[in-house]
């Protein structure tokens, strides 16, 4: 079940929901009970990094990426 946050148009109250296809319709702000909420775009949580291979970045502190826009060699 995926969990979503939201921020009420009314109150302004930010809070977490867990979402179902069922329970998409009957979400409701916790504070005033609004159903007129934003819901909030969150970021993937970050995987993990295998041991064995270094994290790979254009910053520089780290192996080329790769990209063919990279302008690192090795």
């Amino acid at each position: 079940m995926p969990l979503y946050e939201y921020t009420c148009r009314k109150c302004e109250h930010s809070f977490e929901a867990l979402v179902t296809s069922r329970t998409v319709t009957a979400v409701k702000c916790p504070q005033c009970e609004s159903e007129e909420l934003d819901r909030l775009i969150g970021l993937p949580a970050p995987g993990r990094v295998a041991e064995s291979k270094p994290a790979t970045n254009c910053r520089g502190d780290g192996p080329p990426c790769g990209a063919p826009w990279c302008g690192r060699k090795g």
